[in-house]
């Protein structure tokens, strides 16, 4: 009985980890680098054409399937809290290319993933 019980606490953390395991990712990586990231992208100039300020924060890929990117963006008006709310994909002010998912750090602050094999300014 006890080694059955081992096994069903072994499955569901590992379902749990498995299943939160990039918010972790993403929000023990904000806490320790955050203060990096800002400084980096705060002190570009203002885009000209309307776009936020960003950044590469995340990626991931190999040959043959493409790559993933996840960009850290500056929102100074909040305008992306109703995308990242929702969870659905979009074309987003300030963001040239459609996207699959917004997420929010903090205020002005978010992640947002890019489809593969497409990139800020390379949209597919």
């Amino acid at each position: 009985m006890a080694a059955l019980s081992m096994v069903a606490v072994f499955g569901a953390a590992s379902w749990l980890l498995f299943r939160v395991s990039d918010d972790v990712h993403t929000t023990g990586r904000w806490l320790i680098q955050s203060g990096r990231y800002k400084t980096e992208i705060l002190a570009q100039p203002n885009p000209a054409n309307g776009e936020l300020k960003h950044a590469e924060w995340d990626g991931w890929g190999f040959a043959g399937a493409g790559d993933t990117v996840v960009y850290l963006v500056f929102d100074p008006n909040d305008s992306l809290a109703a995308a990242a709310k929702s969870h659905s994909p979009g074309k987003y002010s300030g963001i040239p290319c459609e996207v699959p998912n917004v997420r929010r750090l903090e205020d002005h602050w978010y992640t947002v993933l890019f489809y593969t094999d497409t990139h800020w300014n390379q949209c597919g």
